[in-house]
């Protein structure tokens, strides 16, 4: 068989989400990178999988140096899997740029899908999932938090956020300063013994938490867009969407589709439509 690179997700927290072609996967894989292999030998452990795959460190850190090793043991035929320590890889770490390295020679790349936290909360959160953004972590100065949320204070749809137990308390304050009293999720722990999903506004998830003698595990937040009226729009960025929409259609189906996402009058968008063909 030719080589190839397996992106391969892997649990959260619960073993039993490894899934049967996950398990294959690793199991048959000549090499596995891993972000850490320690966490990777642990959970083969674990789940009592057997591999004679020779297991490589792949992250920040080395990825320069690793990317060509391993983009030249493929191309020798080597069957490589990617996993993260826990979830989906690519997720908040360096992946990508091998998975585009392959692409760029042509490489063969697929995914073996499963648990991801991002989803995973969204999934069990009871917001607006038909459009949804994942922001990564919140950055840890309160400088940066604050210019990061305040990237997504005006956007109609669902945000999804990584945070620490350390800086919960003061991102759910920096949210409430800057998006209000919007309904909001906390997800600690997911898919663990202790898992904890605490939805309400965000006001709310503040007293909840100041309270809380000790808060601990890996964190998702989640956060509804911006109401319609909220949201205000230039035209540059409305030219921008209606672009974007006529690359897959009419002007028409461009022009009802922006009106819908905006909530604007549909003369204002019919204008500038008209006046981009111009």
């Amino acid at each position: 068989m030719s080589g190839y690179l397996a992106v391969v997700s892997t649990p959260i927290g619960n073993l039993a989400d490894l899934s049967d072609r996950a398990a294959e996967t690793l199991e048959t894989a000549d090499i596995i990178a891993c972000e850490d292999t320690r966490m990777t030998r642990k959970l083969l452990a674990l789940t009592g999988r057997k591999t004679n795959a020779k297991l490589v460190p792949y992250h920040d850190h080395n990825g320069a140096a690793m990317r060509p090793r391993l983009l030249a043991d493929i191309a020798d035929g080597n069957r490589v899997a990617l996993v993260s320590d826990a979830g989906t890889p690519l997720v908040s770490d360096p992946g990508y740029k091998l998975v585009a390295a392959c692409h760029e020679q042509q490489l063969r790349v697929f995914a073996v899908p499963g648990a991801s936290a991002p989803l995973a909360a969204l999934a069990a959160a009871g917001l607006p999932s038909d459009r949804f953004l994942f922001a990564g972590f919140i950055p840890a100065t309160e400088k940066a938090a604050r210019a990061s949320l305040m990237e997504f204070q005006s956007l109609p749809v669902t945000t999804i956020w990584f945070d620490t137990p350390k800086r919960l308390l003061r991102s759910l304050a920096l949210m409430q300063e800057i998006f209000g009293p919007r309904l909001a999720v906390v997800a600690r722990e997911l898919t663990k013994l202790h898992e904890d999903i605490q939805r309400a506004p965000i006001p709310e998830l503040i007293e909840t938490y100041r309270h809380r003698d000790s808060i601990k595990g890996e964190i998702v937040i989640l956060v509804e867009g911006a109401a319609m009226q909220e949201t205000e729009f230039d035209d540059i960025e409305l030219a921008i969407m209606v672009r974007r929409e006529m690359e897959q259609g009419s002007l028409r189906d461009a022009v009802n589709a922006v009106t819908e996402i905006t909530g604007l009058p549909r003369k204002r968008i019919y204008k500038l439509a008209l006046d981009m063909e111009s």
